[in-house]
């Protein structure tokens, strides 16, 4: 895929049922390519018209080789993705499940004679920093703690990008770094939801008193999932060889800040709130520039915070979850 427009690219996208697989493909198909998205056990929850989708346990080498055949570009977003809880309790589901399925498909692209892959990484690699951190400091020390097991194993996928991309000069891969997503498609199950859907989910349900994980005082960088699609294609579009960018908004709050405007947005501005000091947290403070991104792709964060959470709002209205 180029900026002259070319549409017939076959671009598969892995984890296409998924949070961010979804909305990548929803993206994708509204400019025309031919898009396949692979899912694991269920059904895509909420499958894009005019997508492709095929089942493939993406662990296994001969599932990835087929669902790769005829393939020109692949999008990995496959992971396994769990809040704060779901890190704590199974860890090695950071390492083991999401490992193995990157390399083989690494692999099976590989094989396939696949020219354009990107890989979402993620912003667990960083060490903890209280200034902006560059695409330079991915592998300065060890991640922050508690992203230890999750960071180290993105670091060890970037690093064997490197090798296909720039050592065996097999194909272009763009490697990018993302955090805090939000947005609709997203997960709403308590024992599965990020910061910002729980907290909208708490608000919606009108939850007395509002419990809050932690003080309320980390510092999040929260990016809207139509802004990251965009960038991801982007990303598509412009980068050839290896490169690494960083896919925020640049900016932080904190989490007593995001909750202001989502208790606006929810109109329950007089919701009792009590904070619970024994539930787990994460890293306290992070902001990723994009100085890097913007000026090599043109990414920049559009959607404002409050316009993000309304929309997602809105979202989670019409698909409240389940559980």
């Amino acid at each position: 895929m180029t900026d002259n427009g070319e549409k017939d690219m076959k671009v598969l996208v892995t984890g296409g049922g998924g949070f961010v697989g979804t909305n990548v493909i929803r993206r994708l198909v509204s400019e025309g390519l031919s898009v396949t998205g692979t899912y694991h056990k269920g059904l895509p929850r909420f499958p894009v018209d005019g997508a492709a989708y095929v089942q493939a346990d993406l662990t296994q080498k001969e599932d990835c080789r087929r669902v790769m055949e005829g393939m020109d570009a692949v999008i990995l977003t496959a992971a396994f993705v769990a809040g704060a809880q779901g890190m704590l309790a199974r860890p090695m589901g950071l390492v083991t499940d999401t490992v193995i399925m990157d390399l083989r498909i690494l692999e099976a692209a590989y094989e396939s004679g696949v020219k354009k892959c990107v890989y979402i990484s993620s912003g667990m690699v960083y060490p903890f920093s209280k200034e902006p951190l560059t695409e330079d400091q991915g592998y300065i020390g060890d991640p922050f703690e508690k992203y230890f097991t999750g960071g180290w194993s993105r670091r060890f996928i970037e690093v064997v990008c490197r090798m296909y991309a720039e050592k065996l000069k097999a194909m272009d891969i763009t490697v990018l770094r993302i955090d805090n997503l939000y947005g609709p498609c997203d997960k709403f199950e308590r024992a599965k939801s990020h910061v910002m859907a729980s907290l909208i989910r708490k608000a919606v349900e009108r939850m007395d008193p509002f419990e809050v994980w932690g003080d309320g005082k980390d510092y999040k960088d929260f990016i809207y999932i139509e802004d990251l699609a965009e960038g991801i294609v982007l990303a598509l579009k412009k980068a050839g060889g290896y490169n690494v960018y960083n896919l925020a908004t640049g900016r932080n709050v904190t989490i007593n800040d995001a909750l202001k405007i989502i208790l606006k947005c929810a109109d329950y501005e007089d919701a009792r709130i009590v904070y619970n000091a024994d539930m787990p947290t994460m890293i306290p403070y992070k902001v990723l520039s994009v100085e890097k991104a913007r000026r090599e792709l043109g990414f920049e964060a559009k959607t404002s915070l409050e316009e993000g959470i309304r929309k997602t709002m809105a979202w989670y209205r019409a698909h409240p979850a389940a559980d």
